[in-house]
């Protein structure tokens, strides 16, 4: 299955406008942007392609979640966390392989995926997989390697069938 990402509405957040990283939250939520896909930009170069956790149970404040938890390690922010324990802490190894890095040279990129219509309805992540992998994969294809945060290389990952919940619970009895 193939998703146009270029038809999906998209935007960017410059992070030297912002004073604290819990303003990405405020943004996403502004623009209602549940379901996404977001890449991290530096002077110009991905870092890593991503997407958002997508259950609808997830977090009472859904918005942004998962780049503001990995883009507060970014360091210059007034709010750097001072331990790497809590979540969005395993994005610290990629943010180390860019030296002097500072949140001022980072944008994110973000592929909005909230009206999106997808292609299962109770399993909205497959779609948001495939349009990460497809970044991740024209990546590599432009300019010869995954970016440095796509730590693994999960193209296999287009080949992977589903069953949905529907699928399942027509299949079976559930208790």
């Amino acid at each position: 299955m193939f998703i146009d990402q270029n038809k999906l509405p998209q935007f960017d957040i410059d992070l030297s406008q912002l004073n604290n990283a819990c303003e990405i939250k405020g943004i996403m939520k502004k623009l209602g942007v549940i379901n996404y896909v977001y890449a991290f930009v530096y002077k110009g170069s991905v870092m890593k392609y991503g997407q958002s956790s997508y259950t609808t149970t997830y977090r009472t404040d859904p918005h942004g979640e998962r780049i503001y938890r990995q883009a507060r390690y970014i360091p210059g922010w007034q709010d750097l966390p001072t331990t790497s324990n809590s979540s969005g802490g395993d994005f610290i190894p990629v943010i180390d392989k860019f030296h002097d890095i500072h949140k001022n040279d980072v944008s994110i990129h973000v592929w909005d995926m909230t009206n999106h219509s997808f292609s299962a309805e109770d399993f909205p992540k497959h779609d948001l997989t495939i349009v990460e992998n497809q970044l991740i994969e024209a990546h590599k294809e432009s300019i010869g390697y995954i970016p440095v945060g796509n730590i693994n290389d999960e193209s296999h990952i287009k080949n992977k069938s589903i069953v949905t919940d529907t699928v399942f619970n027509n299949l079976f009895e559930t208790a």
